[in-house]
């Protein structure tokens, strides 16, 4: 099993415990300058300064160790992100088809309860119980035909006329 802290894509762990994650809007995200390409030398050369060099370029060395920190957060979230994008990924795409196996489970249950209490005498006792399942189920069914039957216009319902000549 892979480090929770360092996951890979496809890991079902993810520990971003230890990272102060935020939360912004959408707004705040349009006003967010974006680092561009390179900006992994521009890290490497901030490390590779001395305290002197620092000083000596009148840099504020809090301002530099503040960058630095930054720098290793976002090449952590940089490691994190794609596993859980896939992660969640994973969990919609299992959420759906776990939706699927449910809805056809669902279909064939009524169906056969249906079925059975179609031809038992007890009829009404075996699908009373079960009138919330057929409301879901057959539901949707009814209310298009139902609406169909109220968009259709009456020459059409009474069927075509013949017409002798």
């Amino acid at each position: 099993m892979n480090d929770p802290k360092k996951p890979v894509s496809g890991d079902k762990h993810i520990d971003a415990s230890d990272l102060a994650l935020i939360d912004v809007t959408p707004e705040q995200m349009l006003k967010f300058i974006k680092i561009r390409e390179g900006v992994a030398h521009a890290i490497a050369n901030l490390r590779r300064l001395t305290p002197e060099q620092i000083d000596r370029a009148g840099l504020n060395a809090g301002d530099v160790q503040r960058a630095l920190h930054i720098a290793d957060e976002h090449q952590q979230l940089d490691a994190m992100v794609p596993a859980a994008e896939k992660l969640a990924e994973m969990l919609i795409e299992t959420r759906a088809s776990r939706g699927h196996d449910l809805a056809m489970l669902l279909g064939e249950i009524a169906s056969q309860a249906r079925r059975r209490g179609q031809r038992d005498p007890k009829g009404p006792e075996i699908l009373g119980p079960l009138e919330d399942l057929f409301a879901y189920q057959y539901g949707p069914a009814q209310k298009s035909a139902a609406t169909r039957a109220k968009s259709s216009s009456p020459a059409e319902q009474n069927g075509p006329s013949q017409s002798t000549g």
